[in-house]
């Protein structure tokens, strides 16, 4: 049976995604994928950019698990969800973001999307905030969250007027979608007074706060790691190649369940993370490690890249940059790379790109030659890319590489040193008071008041009626507490 399913992929030769709302399943469910994966045939899968899975299969029948998981064509215009929940924990983080309130978001797309859709924190610094098109960014106003839209051609991102609440963000990105799609309008004013037609924006809070761009752009993702401050551990996964075999697969998932471990997620990296493993189980992962001998400390030089999926001659090229690197003891630490031929396809601190006459030819095309961008500012997430050098030959692309980190430590230096003087300059610090819910952490601030209660900016916490309850949890108002915070003048 599985010989003719063989047969039968390799006649397809299709790849096929399993879209994974938000970059993190249950390991029964990603049980369940990977059975079917290997019900055709398929030794290993593949993670994607978007936290996708992806693996052959033919895209000619009726799959009975569609019901379980959405699977798409590779080359479908259907997008995922992406969302940082994975950094929750183990990155630094907002105040008020936890896994409970992306799960309540993530709940709330039911239907499939054209759009890229990313719901991400600016404190970490592992997803990209703009890599979507349309970007849902956490603002410091609890439960409410920035949109910046990335619709046009030369990247210009565009800030959504107003924050938009918590449970809105699944209904307010699907008829912004439609609107987008069907009216062909990529023009921010255009869009807000459709938009206002259909009565969305009301749910908006009004805001001139502005996002403050994570520095640094390193992901560490690999590796038994332990979370501050708790008992706890997270385990990242990396294979070099992005073939992840399928009976080790099918153990990790046995031993979450044995261990309690409820969730698995996926970073756009293409690795894998398990978070909330319990000390006492850390022994029985350890087995499972040394058993299938995974490498568990890789360098940076190998971690930072970005390659596209299965591109043998970008893997060849990678590995020959890095074995140059490692020849001439180069630092890259902060930086990242990426080998890419599609243009919008930016998340790198630097991008490789090759080019060529006849691609067709492959490592045969003589004519190849190599151009360089690097990210403004060296950080990815200002989107915006700087042209460093063109028409390189691949034995001249590793001393160019090594210009380029030259001028990013200068740059760190300079950058560093000017923060450090700001600092030295700022003035002192404001305490304000706001009453914040015991059970969710939402924030009432005098100052602002709560336009979905219809209370107005400025009323006094003790003026509200006894019926107030928190608007994300449906907390008593007996449930604030007094707090105070602190914002730099």
């Amino acid at each position: 049976m599985i010989n003719s399913k063989m047969s039968n992929m390799k006649k397809s030769n299709e790849l096929s995604r399993v879209l994974i709302k938000g970059g993190t399943l249950s390991p029964a469910l990603f049980y369940d994928i990977i059975s079917f994966a290997e019900n055709f045939g398929n030794q290993y899968i593949h993670l994607g950019s978007r936290q996708d899975i992806l693996f052959s299969c033919p895209m000619n029948q009726n799959h009975e698990h569609r019901t379980e998981f959405s699977l798409q064509k590779k080359g479908s215009a259907v997008q995922n969800i992406v969302s940082s929940f994975v950094c929750v924990d183990i990155l630094p983080s907002t105040s008020w973001l936890y896994s409970g309130i992306y799960l309540k978001v993530l709940e709330q797309f039911n239907d499939t999307h054209q759009l890229r859709i990313n719901i991400v924190d600016p404190k970490q610094n592992m997803m990209p905030l703009f890599y979507g098109q349309l970007n849902f960014v956490a603002s410091e106003t609890a439960n409410y969250w920035h949109l910046y839209l990335n619709l046009a051609a030369d990247k210009n991102l565009q800030h959504w007027p107003g924050l938009i609440f918590t449970d809105d963000i699944a209904q307010f990105a699907r008829q912004l979608e439609k609107v987008i799609i069907q009216k062909n309008l990529t023009c921010k004013e255009l869009l807000v007074k459709e938009i206002e037609k259909i009565h969305l924006q009301k749910n908006t809070l009004t805001s001139d706060e502005k996002i403050i761009l994570p520095e640094g752009f390193f992901p560490y993702y690999e590796g038994f790691n332990k979370v501050d401050g708790k008992d706890l551990y997270w385990i990242g996964l990396y294979w070099r190649n992005n073939q992840y075999p399928i009976p080790f697969l099918k153990e990790l998932c046995e031993l979450c369940r044995k261990t309690n471990v409820g969730k698995i997620s996926f970073t756009p990296w293409k690795t894998l993370i398990i978070r909330d493993i319990n000390s006492k189980d850390k022994m029985y992962w350890d087995e499972l490690i040394g058993r299938y001998g995974l490498n568990m400390r890789h360098s940076s030089f190998e971690l930072n890249w970005h390659l596209p999926l299965l591109d043998k001659l970008a893997l060849q090229l990678k590995q020959y940059i890095v074995s140059k690197f490692d020849q001439l003891d180069i630092r890259t630490y902060g930086l990242s790379f990426s080998i890419q031929r599609k243009i919008d396809e930016r998340l790198t601190t630097i991008v490789i790109r090759p080019k060529g006459r006849f691609p067709f030819l492959g490592s045969l095309d003589f004519t190849r030659s190599y151009t360089i961008e690097y990210a403004m500012d060296f950080n990815p997430n200002n989107n915006k890319y700087v042209s460093y050098a063109i028409k390189l030959s691949k034995k001249d692309l590793p001393a160019s590489l090594y210009e380029l980190s030259k001028k990013y430590s200068a740059f760190q230096f300079v950058h560093y040193n000017t923060q450090k003087l700001a600092k030295n300059e700022r003035t002192e610090s404001k305490a304000f008071t706001v009453y914040q819910c015991s059970n969710c952490h939402s924030v009432y601030d005098e100052r602002y008041g709560d336009q979905l209660a219809n209370i107005e900016a400025g009323t006094p916490f003790q003026l509200l009626q006894e019926d107030y309850c928190c608007q994300l949890c449906d907390s008593a108002k007996s449930d604030f507490v007094e707090t105070e915070m602190w914002e730099t003048v």
